[in-house]
């Protein structure tokens, strides 16, 4: 089984692939939405972690719940790889 990733590598994939600027020390808890992530953003994003991580995200895992805070995805991310 893969190990889930931390809220801090979310953060920084999310850098790296230009889905959201995030200041630095961005928080785990913080809102990636009132961050500047909107819906092309989810969608890039989806693409990434099933590229990075093997995860299937499926439009079921796409709601605000999973995806609003590097913490909730990285959870998301553990869930669909294990």
């Amino acid at each position: 089984m893969k190990e889930m990733p931390t809220a801090e590598e979310v953060v920084a994939m999310l850098r790296e692939e230009g889905i959201a600027d995030l200041e630095d020390g961005f928080a785990a808890d913080g809102n990636l939405f009132e961050a500047g992530m909107d819906s092309m953003a989810v969608m890039q994003l989806i693409v990434v972690v099933e590229e990075r991580f093997g995860a299937v995200i499926g439009p079921e895992d796409a709601g605000r719940e999973n995806l609003e805070t590097p913490e909730a995805l990285a959870r998301l991310i553990g869930r669909r790889t294990a």
